[in-house]
C-alpha cells in the first residue's frame, strides 16, 4: 500500500512515519506534504492508496484538500487527524466520504487500527473489482465462443431458446436465419478485404438488431436474427427484410457488395435447421444482378423436404470419424434422394457438401474449399459425394488420433513462452488454428485441467523457483510471472500452495 502523510508539524510526520514503518511494513511511505496545496500536488503525481491528512494546516486546510483531491482521485482513502475534538470537524470530513478520524496526539494502537481498517477496505474493493473484471472477461469469452459455435450447437440440438436467453441477457422466442455472401466481381478479394467487409457487416447488424453472427467460411457469413416475442411469421419476415435491406444497402453505398439469402421465420428451436437449409437454397438460387439485395427460396420446404434427421446423423458420424457408419447412413441418404427430381437431388447433394465443409471448419479442421462438380452425370455426382463424406470422416479420425496431440503440444510450447504476459484461451486457440470451444475441450481432456488452471499452475511454479533468489522482491517476481497486481498474486499463491508468498519464501533455502 502506498501512503502520503500531510501535516504541517515535522515531528508529527516523523513520529507517524517511524510508527508505521515499524508496525506495518507492507505500507510504503512515498511522500510527505507540509500543507494542503502540496498534498493536492502529491496526490496528482504519486497516486497513493491512502493519505493521512491533518485538518488544520496553513493555506488550504485538510478538508478543502480532500475535497479537491477527490475530484480527480476518488479511489484514494483518507484518514483525518486533528487536535480538535468537535462534532463540526467530524461532520465536515464525513461529508467528504472520510470514515477514519483520529485525535492528536494519536496513540500507536489507534493509528495502526485505523490504517488496518482502511487497508482491509482497499483489499476488499480490489478483490471485488478483480472478481468483477474476471466475470466480465469470462462473459466476453463465453459470448465469443457462443458466437463461433452457435450454428453447430443449434443444428445439433445442443442449445435451447432458454439457454440463449440466459446467456445473452435477452428473451429469445423466435427468429430467422440469413446467410450473407460477399460477392467478388472483379477478381478475388484479399483476406484482409474480406475481413474488413465481415467487420463492417457485424457493426451494422449489432447496432440494429439482437443477433448471432457466425464465422465467415468461403465468403459466406451465417447470421441468426433474434426476436424477443412470438409474432406472426409474416410480421417477422417483414421486419427481417427491412433489416437486411437496410444493412446490404448501407454497405453497398460503401462499395461493399453483399447478397443475403434468407430462410423463413421459425418459432420453435426444432424449425431452425429448416430455416438454415432454406437460406442455403436461396443462396443457390440467387439472382446475380447487383441490384438484388436479398432472396427467399422459391420453393417451400414441403415441396423439397428431405430427412434432416438423416443429414444430422451423417454429420454427427463424420465429426466422430466413424467411417463405417458414415458409409451406411450415406447410402440411406441417397435412397431418399430417389423420390426427388434429378435437379432437386443435385441441389441437395451440393448442399450436403456445404454442410460437411462447415462441420469440419467448426471443429477446427482446415480444408480446401469444397469443389462440387455439376458437369458430370448424376451417378458421378453421387460417387463424388460418397467419396467426399468418407474422406471427411477419415480426415476427422486421423485428426483425432494424431493431429490433436500435435496441436496441444504446440499450444503448450506457446503457453510456456508467453505465460509471463497477459495470455488468453482465444489467443492460444488462434495460434494453433482451432476454435476456442474445441481447443478448450481438447485441452481439458488431454491434461485434466482447464486452460486457466494450467496457466496459473505454471506461473505459481515459476514464482516458487524465483523465490530462491533473494535478490528479487516479491513484487518483481509477481510481475515476472504474468501478474499485474501483487495483492492478487499473493491471494492466488496462497490458494494454490496454502501459504502466503512471504511465509513460503522464509521456508526456502536462500539462493547462493
Amino acid at each position: 500500500m502506498r501512503l502520503v502523510i500531510a501535516d504541517d508539524e515535522m515531528l508529527e510526520r516523523k513520529a507517524l512515519s517511524k510508527m508505521i514503518e515499524k508496525e506495518i511494513p507492507d505500507i510504503d511511505l512515498i511522500g510527505e506534504a507540509v500543507n494542503g496545496r502540496m498534498a493536492i500536488q502529491l496526490a496528482d503525481m504519486l497516486k497513493p492508496d491512502i493519505m493521512m491528512m491533518d485538518i488544520k494546516m496553513p493555506g488550504i486546510d485538510g478538508v478543502e484538500a480532500v475535497r479537491e483531491i477527490r475530484k480527480k482521485n476518488k479511489q484514494i482513502k483518507f484518514i483525518m487527524v486533528s487536535a480538535f475534538n468537535t462534532f463540526e470537524y467530524a461532520k465536515e470530513v464525513m461529508q467528504q466520504g472520510v470514515k477514519e478520524y483520529l485525535l492528536k496526539p494519536s496513540k500507536q494502537s489507534e493509528v495502526i487500527a485505523a490504517l488496518s481498517r482502511v487497508m482491509r477496505e482497499i483489499e476488499e474493493e480490489r478483490q471485488l473489482q478483480a472478481e468483477k473484471q474476471l466475470l466480465q472477461d469470462s462473459l466476453k469469452r463465453a459470448l465469443s465462443v457462443i458466437e463461433t459455435e452457435w450454428l453447430s450447437s443449434i443444428l445439433n440440438d445442443h442449445i435451447s431458446f432458454e439457454a440463449w436467453s440466459e446467456l445473452l441477457g435477452v428473451e429469445v422466442k423466435s427468429g430467422i436465419i440469413v446467410i450473407f455472401i460477399i460477392q467478388e466481381q472483379n477478381g478475388q478479394l484479399l483476406k484482409e478485404q474480406k475481413h474488413y467487409i465481415y467487420q463492417k457487416l457485424k457493426e451494422q447488424l449489432k447496432t440494429k438488431s439482437e443477433c448471432m453472427i457466425g464465422p465467415m467460411v468461403e465468403n459466406k457469413i451465417p447470421v441468426l436474427i433474434l426476436f424477443n416475442s412470438t409474432q406472426e411469421k409474416n410480421r417477422m419476415k417483414s421486419q427481417a427484410i427491412k433489416l437486411v435491406r437496410n444493412v446490404v444497402t448501407k454497405l453497398r453505398e460503401s462499395n461493399l457488395s453483399l447478397f443475403a439469402a434468407m430462410g423463413h421465420p421459425f418459432q420453435t428451436i426444432e424449425d431452425l435447421p429448416n430455416s438454415y437449409h432454406e437460406a442455403l437454397r436461396a443462396l443457390e438460387q440467387r439472382n446475380h444482378q447487383h441490384e438484388v439485395a436479398y432472396a427467399f427460396p422459391t420453393e417451400t420446404r414441403n415441396e423439397e423436404f428431405l430427412s434432416l434427421e438423416k443429414e444430422k446423423e451423417l454429420i454427427d458420424l463424420i465429426k466422430m470419424g466413424d467411417r463405417q457408419h458414415v458409409l451406411e447412413v450415406f447410402e440411406l441418404y441417397v435412397s431418399e434422394l430417389e423420390s426427388q427430381s434429378e435437379q432437386k437431388a443435385e441441389r441437395m447433394l451440393e448442399e450436403l457438401w456445404i454442410v460437411v465443409s462447415r462441420a469440419l471448419y467448426e471443429i477446427g479442421i482446415q480444408t480446401d474449399p469444397y469443389t462440387f462438380q455439376q458437369n458430370g452425370s448424376y451417378d458421378q455426382m453421387i460417387a463424388a459425394t460418397r467419396q467426399y463424406v468418407v474422406e471427411s470422416a477419415e480426415l476427422v479420425q486421423a485428426w483425432r488420433n494424431s493431429h490433436t496431440k500435435g496441436y496441444l503440444l504446440k499450444a503448450k510450447e506457446y503457453i510456456t513462452e508467453h505465460f509471463h504476459k497477459t495470455i488468453t484461451l482465444e489467443e492460444v486457440a488462434e495460434y494453433v488454428e482451432l476454435s476456442p470451444f474445441h481447443f478448450s475441450k481438447l485441452f481439458k481432456e488431454k491434461y485434466g485441467v482447464n486452460f486457466i488452471d494450467y496457466v496459473t499452475d505454471l506461473r505459481i511454479e515459476q514464482a516458487k523457483k524465483e523465490m530462491l533468489n533473494t535478490n528479487k522482491s516479491l513484487k518483481e517476481i509477481c510481475f515476472s510471472v504474468g501478474y499485474k497486481d501483487p495483492n492478487y498474486f499473493s491471494r492466488v499463491f496462497k490458494k494454490k500452495t496454502g501459504v502466503a508468498p512471504t511465509a513460503y519464501r522464509s521456508t526456502q533455502t536462500p539462493f547462493t
